[in-house]
C-alpha cells in the first residue's frame, strides 16, 4: 500500500512539473537567439576505395552555407535541473533566386529535431547547412557557380517549438531595419504561397558531412529532421 502511494505521489509530482513547463511554453524558454552565416568547405573524408570516382564538378561548386544558431534555454523560476523533450528548430531563409531563367522569390526551409534539451541557462549552439548544389540551382549565378553574400542574400527566421507546436523562442537575421514583430508578420505571410518554398533544403547537422564531428558539443538530434513531419 505504501509503495503504491509512493508511486502515485511521484506521478502527481511529475504531472505537476509538466504543467509548469506547459504554462511556461507561452513565454520564451529559448532566449538570446542569435543567427550567423558562414560559407565553408565540407570535411575531407578521403575515399581510399578503388571504385571511388572523383566529382568532376567539385572545382566549381560553391561552399556549403552554414547557419549557426546560438540560444540559451531557461527554466521556469520554480524549477531546477529541468529538461524539455521533442523540441523542433525550424529555419526559413528567404532570397531572390532564379529558376528556368526567371527571377523569383524563394525560401529554403528545414527542421532540426532535438531529443531533449537541458534548460540550464547556458549558451547552446546548433548548426544547419544548405548544400552547394541547391545554392547553385536556385541562386543567381556568377561565372560557373552561385554567389552567396552572407550579409545580404538571405533573410532568416528561426523558430523553436515544443511538441505541441507552441513557439518557445525565435530569432531573425537580415531584418533590414524591421522589428522582431514586423519580421514575424513578414514570415507569417509566406504561408499564403506568395513565395515558393523549397522544403527540406536546409539540412540538420546530422544529415550533413559534419554529422559525427564534435558531436558532444551539440544538443542530441533525432533522425529525419529535415524531411520528417511533426509527430502528433
Amino acid at each position: 500500500m505504501k509503495k503504491w502511494l509512493l508511486l502515485v505521489g511521484v506521478a502527481v509530482l511529475l504531472l505537476s512539473d509538466m504543467a509548469v513547463l506547459c504554462a511556461a511554453a507561452a513565454e520564451d524558454m529559448f532566449t538570446k537567439v542569435k543567427i550567423s552565416l558562414s560559407s565553408i568547405n565540407p570535411p575531407n573524408f578521403r575515399n581510399t576505395s578503388s571504385n571511388g570516382t572523383p566529382s568532376t564538378s567539385a572545382s566549381w561548386r560553391n561552399k556549403w552555407l552554414v547557419i549557426t544558431v546560438d540560444y540559451t534555454p531557461v527554466a521556469p523560476k520554480s524549477m531546477r535541473n529541468a529538461w524539455i523533450n521533442d523540441v523542433d528548430m525550424t529555419v526559413r531563409a528567404v532570397f531572390n533566386g532564379q529558376s528556368d531563367e526567371k527571377s523569383r522569390a524563394f525560401y529554403f526551409s528545414g527542421v532540426s529535431r532535438f531529443w531533449t534539451v537541458p534548460l540550464d541557462g547556458r549558451k547552446h549552439i546548433a548548426t544547419m547547412m544548405i548544400p552547394p548544389q541547391l545554392l547553385d540551382r536556385y541562386l543567381p549565378s556568377s561565372g560557373s557557380a552561385s554567389t552567396v553574400n552572407t550579409g545580404s542574400t538571405f533573410t532568416i527566421e528561426v523558430l523553436f517549438q515544443d511538441r505541441a507546436g507552441t513557439v518557445i523562442g525565435r530569432g531573425y537575421y537580415g531584418k533590414r531595419g524591421l522589428s522582431d514583430a514586423e519580421c514575424a508578420d513578414y514570415f507569417a505571410k509566406l504561408n499564403g504561397g506568395v513565395v515558393t518554398e523549397i522544403s527540406g533544403a536546409i539540412l540538420p547537422r546530422n544529415e550533413t558531412p559534419w554529422a559525427f564531428l564534435n558531436i558532444d558539443e551539440y544538443d542530441l538530434l533525432k533522425s529525419g529532421g529535415s524531411a520528417g513531419a511533426r509527430e502528433k
